[in-house]
């Protein structure tokens, strides 16, 4: 026996691999096996209270899922919800990047101000904004009424039209600040000296922010709104503790489609085929930002 671990041991370049197998054996026990049985359900028609009643339907449930005007929705709503809260939260954190980029005083304590909305659970930001939209006594609607932007009160949370705009302003406002520390940091690595060279050759603000600024954040951009549109993707507490999907199916993405479906609807079999779809989508933007950072890296 020792002459064996003798021999393992002989090649160091493969300890990293002997050290990595205890945390590869818990991580496919406790990660990869229920993904494989989330995907193995997607062949069943079962549901959660007869499980192991099961009956195998091969792709049946994908065939319902693709002629399921549901499913359309819920993807046509995760993709609007994914492209406007990616553009929102990094317009904000862009605005104040710029801002915190400059010599200010209390610099510091301006920025621990800034990034206070990441600290705050899901659920308890959207039970404060829950209120401040209430329809008679929030403050966001007694604010737009007073300054005549409304004729009445707005049902934000129980109208088709409004739900959307409102889970995006709190999306935005929650994650604002990841955007802000990874811009910021972006802004920091840009020289000085391109934006003084490009005062010399009499560039304004403006000039300056497009043909320095922007080209110095290329790779963080790429990096930053990958990891927003996953986080689109895969949210579930905040819409489902906001409006659990509606109303009217207005705010259902996928991943609240596959939890309605799973635990409302009781068709386990069915919800996770949808679950499946809603991971092959995740894998490809989880590759698309893996070989980004690999890009990025080789570059540096």
């Amino acid at each position: 026996m020792k002459r064996v671990f003798a021999r393992r041991f002989d090649h160091p370049e493969l300890l990293p691999l002997w050290l990595l197998t205890p945390a590869a054996i818990v991580m496919s026990v406790i990660l990869i096996w229920p993904i494989a049985q989330g995907i193995l359900l997607g062949f069943f028609n079962t549901r959660i209270l007869n499980y192991n009643a099961g009956r195998y339907i091969g792709l049946a449930n994908y065939e319902v899922l693709l002629a399921d005007p549901f499913f359309w929705n819920s993807l046509k709503v995760t993709v609007y919800y994914g492209i406007a809260s990616m553009s929102c939260t990094y317009a904000l954190g862009l605005s104040f990047a710029l801002l915190l980029n400059r010599s200010l005083p209390l610099r510091g304590i301006i920025r621990t101000i800034f990034i206070l909305p990441w600290a705050v659970p899901e659920v308890v930001a959207v039970l404060i904004f829950i209120w401040m939209l209430d329809a008679q006594y929030g403050v966001i609607n007694y604010f737009f009424v007073e300054a005549g932007f409304l004729d009445a009160p707005a049902a934000w949370l129980a109208q088709a039209d409004l739900a959307m705009p409102a889970l995006v302003l709190i999306t935005s406002w929650h994650q604002f600040p990841l955007a802000l520390l990874i811009l910021l940091a972006g802004l920091q690595t840009i020289p000085r000296e391109e934006y003084e060279a490009a005062m010399v050759d009499g560039a304004g603000a403006f000039s300056r922010f497009i043909h320095v600024t922007l080209p110095g954040l290329r790779s963080v951009n790429v990096i930053l709104i990958l990891i927003l549109i996953l986080n689109s993707f895969r949210r579930v507490t905040m819409i489902y503790a906001m409006t659990g999907g509606g109303p009217a199916r207005a705010t259902e993405t996928l991943s609240i489609l596959t939890y309605n479906t799973a635990f409302t609807y009781q068709k386990i079999g069915y919800a996770a085929a949808i679950g499946t779809v809603l991971l092959l989508i995740l894998l490809v933007f989880s590759l698309v930002y893996f070989f980004t950072i690999i890009h990025v890296k080789r570059d540096a």
